[in-house]
């Protein structure tokens, strides 16, 4: 009976141990914000297309498989940054070794080539929007006053992905409307991220402009981005969704109570439906 005892709490300590792995694991990969990217992908696929398919679904999940890449790539080479600002990510904080990471991260940019359903053309935006994403810590560490703008660039990338799978254009506006709504979300982080950044001896925007200065900033050029897609859409059913992309972000912003960290979160859910809207137009 000791010797089954021992042998329960042993292997309930294993899956303890296995759990909590793979929880560090998928937190790491930031999913929802990973899913943004991937339905991006995908919707400007299912909208070139008219309808559902394989190929908008192996899309969606190669482009969101790749941003999950992106962010352990991140969490590992911001490690010293990280746990000197007190940050609370799987990899800062010991819960994930930094070896285990990078295997994790080689796992996941090998499962993007082999979900990938684009050729040519596709297979060569995954390769540099892969080096992108390798190149963002060190670019932004050593230029920290250009990493938003460097963000906004690689957040396009996912909607080029999508129209080359699709074989259709997307006009400049529709890159530029999603470029500028990221480029005033990632102010939104600078002001709530300024004390530990300050930290780490980085200064970014925020850092200049002061907290609130920037948070405003930010905010007004995600809600005019919002704006403009309403008044780009052509079509019934894209101004709808964008008109949700708007409203939705309009409720984030003005909902009492919240702290800011909280609403940056939450904008998330409007830059899902914002995607959405966006790919309408690859018809």
């Amino acid at each position: 009976l000791g010797d089954q005892g021992s042998n329960y709490r042993a292997s309930c300590q294993i899956a303890r141990t296995v759990v909590r792995l793979l929880l560090a694991l998928v937190q790491t990969t930031r999913p929802l914000s990973s899913l943004v990217a991937g339905m991006l992908s995908a919707s400007v696929v299912i909208a070139a297309q008219g309808r559902l398919s394989l190929v908008s679904v192996a899309a969606g999940l190669a482009m969101t498989i790749l941003t999950m890449f992106g962010f352990v790539v991140n969490d590992v080479m911001d490690f010293d940054k990280d746990a000197r600002a007190g940050v609370r990510r799987p990899i800062a904080t010991g819960e994930l070794s930094k070896s285990e990471a990078v295997l994790f991260a080689a796992a996941l940019l090998l499962s993007a080539y082999l979900t990938s359903p684009a050729g040519g053309s596709g297979e060569r935006v995954l390769a540099v929007t892969s080096l992108g994403l390798v190149a963002y810590s060190p670019l932004a560490q050593r230029y920290p006053l250009g990493k938003g703008a460097y963000v906004a660039v690689l957040c396009c990338a996912p909607l080029l992905y999508g129209s080359v799978t699709g074989g259709v254009r997307l006009s400049w506006l529709s890159y530029a409307t999603l470029a500028c709504f990221v480029l005033g979300r990632e102010a939104l982080m600078d002001s709530d991220e300024l004390v530990g950044d300050r930290r780490s001896g980085i200064e970014t925007i925020a850092g200049i402009l002061g907290c609130s200065r920037t948070r405003r900033i930010g905010a007004i050029v995600m809600l005019l981005s919002a704006a403009l897609l309403v008044g780009i859409e052509r079509g019934t059913i894209g101004r709808i969704v964008a008109l949700a992309t708007l409203l939705s972000l309009m409720f984030v912003f003005v909902w009492p109570g919240l702290s800011d960290a909280k609403r940056i979160h939450l904008s998330r859910f409007p830059m899902l439906i914002g995607a959405v809207a966006i790919a309408c137009r690859a018809k």
